[in-house]
């Protein structure tokens, strides 16, 4: 990772921690918890909020998806073509998911093409804010994947790590059966759950090695997603080191 990436979302971080909600709202446009997904993604970077608009990359991909679109008339495989074919955006692996930024954070994940199941799902989310996607990212334990359509009707899975493969809620409760369950399983994530888990992620790296380092950004997740109990048995942990 560049330094200066680390220095910009340390700042952010350390901003948000001196002045606590109230610096949320100075760092996300004064937006409060109206958050967009598009605005997150460019202030997690420390970016202006509409940092989008001037990436090749990013609307390189929405052309590709309308022109997609008007042809088939099929809007879940134009966002599976756009997000695995035209960016053709990598599993970074299970060991590597959660290993840095470059796969947490979404515009670090357009740049380098690779991504864990948070990544992977923050990205798909901004298109579909963009386009009026009917999208929502679910949460498992450890996990995070994608919902088409409306839950019992005519939804349809898309497994991240997988390049959108579709496994059932059915398959799902087996494969991640282990746990541990929080009661906040198979339910739509906010955006702000979803970015609080992409600073639970970041806290993590730092947990072996930085403890102080790592409680920062675990008060940021804190911040976004209070309801979310790895967080404060992570922060338990830092605490102790």
């Amino acid at each position: 990772m560049k330094k200066s990436n680390t220095v910009v979302n340390y700042v952010v971080v350390a901003v948000f921690l001196l002045l606590g909600m109230a610096g949320g709202v100075l760092l996300w446009g004064g937006r409060g918890g109206d958050l967009s997904y598009l605005e997150m993604a460019c202030s997690m970077e420390g970016k202006s909020i509409d940092c989008v608009d001037s990436l090749p990359e990013w609307n390189d991909g929405l052309r590709f998806y309308d022109s997609t679109l008007s042809v088939t008339g099929d809007t879940l495989q134009s966002l599976k073509s756009l997000l695995w074919s035209y960016w053709n955006i990598q599993f970074a692996g299970a060991e590597n998911a959660s290993s840095s930024q470059e796969v947490v954070f979404p515009l670090q994940v357009l740049q380098n093409k690779k991504s864990g199941c948070v990544g992977l799902a923050w990205l798909a989310m901004m298109v579909a804010e963009d386009r009026q996607i009917d999208l929502q990212p679910i949460l498992l334990p450890g996990h995070v994947f994608l919902r088409y359509g409306i839950q019992g009707q005519t939804s349809v899975n898309l497994e991240p790590n997988r390049r959108g493969y579709a496994y059932t809620d059915e398959e799902y409760r087996e494969k991640y059966k282990a746990g541990p369950w929080t009661g906040l399983e198979f339910k739509p994530l906010l955006a702000r759950q979803l970015v609080g888990l992409a600073t639970f992620d970041v806290g993590n790296l730092y947990l072996k090695d930085d403890a102080p380092r790592a409680l920062k950004w675990y008060r940021l997740a804190e911040e976004f997603f209070p309801e979310y109990p790895g967080i404060s048995v992570n922060q338990n942990i830092a605490k102790e080191r």
